[in-house]
């Protein structure tokens, strides 16, 4: 699927792009080739790259260009992208004597621009997006591209403000060759959760209340399907209806801790299995929702943006997808819109932000990172209808609509509490595929859930025996 699926429509290409690109970046697939002009990466502290630099902070009075390189374009990005001219503003107040030169690009120009353009300090921007994954920031790493910012973390204190999980997928060894520990070589900005829409008055007007916690939430669907309404709008047709897997994973969230699920995904400690009592129970309650009718009729063929007008039009009370479907959705139905983060929810964070080892300035590239994380630039992510990595203020929480508050706190809680839970299937290459076939046979009632879990097991194990 990875390969061949196509890239959504408007409101919701942003993050479903993105997560396709981790997809591709982490396990190895092609991207599509492009050439892009090169930016110059000048600085006023020479352009000899990184080993005259040591990790210090940028001096106020320092001075220069500072090339910076992002796939922050608006189609992709929309939020990000607004966000950029204030980062700049405000990078340059802080250092009135430095210049910022942005360079927005595609990911897949970025993807096949980044290996040869850090090889050389004349070509290497300052800072830059990296896509997480081996293919990407993997190669970039086994090629010695890339700095370790641990030094950086030192000074300005980075790793803590945005948790230890958001981190592990821009880790990577010294070899590229596995992913989600070693170095930390990118910070993200921006983070996302898959949680559970809801329409306050089809709820109402079934006797349900707003969900809470699990009971409340499975209550709910009993109520609705015994009135005759669809309990959850859900789609799992082609094009790009990720709905499937994220059903499956919010389910495995209530189930199974997320100390196990991040040690399946990043294959740590040992005995690393999804054929477990929690993930099998996680498909048959799926299944079971299948049995009971809580999916509209002719699920199976409908797309993504169908399952979102299908919400959108009242005509649904569950929507169980990621907050970047916020925009349209609290524009369809206002404050009956509703958003729930559970517990242990399922997600992860933007493109990390890197500096090249032939970088002319990696201070000023750190200095970038900082102010990225800074309040005044999270902040403003959240204006622009996206979750900030680092917990916003209060004011600007209060100040954004209703459900990407709750979606931006339930992604703060969770990542601080531990109970941020990967995407199931960057845990081997063929993952994604399997689970996505095997779903549609658990709920044609063809395979039991302990079947699936087997099978999927089976990919696993095979994988990672191969990779000695």
């Amino acid at each position: 699927m990875a390969g061949t699926t196509k890239i959504g429509q408007a409101a919701v290409t942003r993050w479903r792009s993105r997560r396709l690109a981790v997809q591709l970046g982490a396990l190895g697939v092609a991207v599509i080739t492009a050439t892009v002009a090169c930016s110059s990466g000048g600085s006023g502290s020479g352009s000899s790259g990184s080993s005259s630099n040591k990790p210090a902070l940028l001096s106020k009075s320092a001075s220069g260009t500072l090339a910076e390189w992002n796939w922050d374009i608006p189609g992709d990005d929309p939020g990000e992208s607004a966000v950029i001219p204030i980062l700049i503003k405000a990078f340059e107040k802080q250092y009135p004597h430095m210049h910022v030169v942005n360079t927005s690009m595609s990911l897949a120009d970025q993807n096949d621009k980044l290996p040869l353009a850090f090889a050389s300090g004349s070509s290497a921007p300052v800072v830059s997006e990296t896509n997480e994954g081996l293919q990407n920031q993997g190669r970039l790493v086994a090629d010695n591209e890339l700095i370790p910012l641990e030094s950086y973390n030192k000074l300005y204190g980075w790793f803590s403000k945005v948790g230890p999980l958001p981190l592990q997928f821009n880790s990577l060894p010294a070899t590229g060759k596995t992913f989600g520990s070693g170095n930390v070589y990118g910070v993200p900005e921006t983070g996302t959760v898959v949680g559970i829409f809801y329409n306050r008055a089809l709820l109402a007007s079934v006797g349900g209340t707003p969900p809470t916690d699990w009971a409340t939430f499975t209550s709910d669907l009993a109520k609705l399907a015994k009135a005759g309404k669809t309990a959850m709008s859900y789609a799992a047709g082609q094009p790009t209806a990720y709905q499937p897997v994220h059903t499956l994973y919010t389910i495995a969230d209530h189930y199974v801790s997320a100390a196990a699920q991040n040690a399946f995904v990043f294959h740590t400690g040992t005995n690393q299995s999804i054929d477990t009592a929690g993930f099998v129970q996680a498909a048959a309650t799926f299944a079971a929702w299948t049995k009971d009718g809580y999916f509209p009729a002719g699920y199976q063929s409908l797309s993504d943006v169908q399952a979102l007008n299908l919400f959108d039009q009242g005509k649904a009370g569950f929507f169980l997808e990621g907050d970047w479907y916020s925009a349209p959705v609290e524009k369809a139905l206002g404050s009956k819109a509703g958003f729930w983060v559970p517990p242990v929810v399922t997600g992860g964070p933007g493109e990390g932000w890197s500096i090249p080892s032939k970088s002319p300035n990696p201070n000023a590239g750190a200095a970038l990172i900082n102010t990225l994380l800074s309040p005044p630039i999270q902040d403003a992510l959240l204006k622009y209808g996206d979750i900030p990595a680092v917990t916003p203020s209060a004011q600007a929480l209060a100040g954004a609509s209703p459900v990407l508050r709750a979606a931006a706190a339930g992604w703060s809680t969770s990542v601080h509490s531990g109970n941020l839970v990967p995407y199931l299937d960057y845990a081997t290459p063929n993952f994604l595929n399997q689970e996505m076939a095997g779903i549609q046979e658990l709920q044609a009632g063809k395979i039991s859930a302990s079947a699936l879990m087997q099978s999927l097991q089976s990919d696993y194990t095979q994988y990672w025996s191969s990779q000695g």
